[in-house]
């Protein structure tokens, strides 16, 4: 009676976890979604709050009417969740960089995100 009340404990704590997984990996979809709208937005070729806002202080019309290309660097709040989309996507182009370098020069370290300085 005892290890069947553990197993029946231990399966709905799996469906739990799988279930706050999945609510988790839906949040951090809408996050990326909605950054990847803000970064793209016409209102972004003015400035982003990242980038801050140059093109409104400038009476340069070319500056203004420049597309801002986003990187994945940009999606900071994205990049805060280990296991967000932006997240994988920046590890597989760590990998792709870390496979082309191998190639190149046989080896070599490569500086991870915690490294980077966040402009504050």
């Amino acid at each position: 009676a005892m290890a069947s009340q553990a197993s029946l404990a231990m399966d709905y704590l799996k469906h739990r976890m799988q279930q706050v997984q999945a609510e988790v990996d839906k949040i951090e979809k809408k996050l990326y979604d909605a950054e990847t709208e803000y970064l793209s937005s016409d209102s972004s070729q003015m400035g982003t709050l990242l980038k801050g806002y140059d093109g409104f202080l400038s009476s340069k019309d070319n500056l203004r009417k420049r597309a801002r290309a986003f990187k994945i660097e940009d999606r900071l709040f994205s990049l805060s969740s280990r296991t967000s989309p932006a997240a994988k996507e920046e590890a597989r182009a760590i990998d792709e960089n870390q496979g082309m370098r191998n190639l190149q020069d046989g080896g070599g370290l490569h500086r991870s995100r915690s490294s980077t300085k966040v402009p504050f």
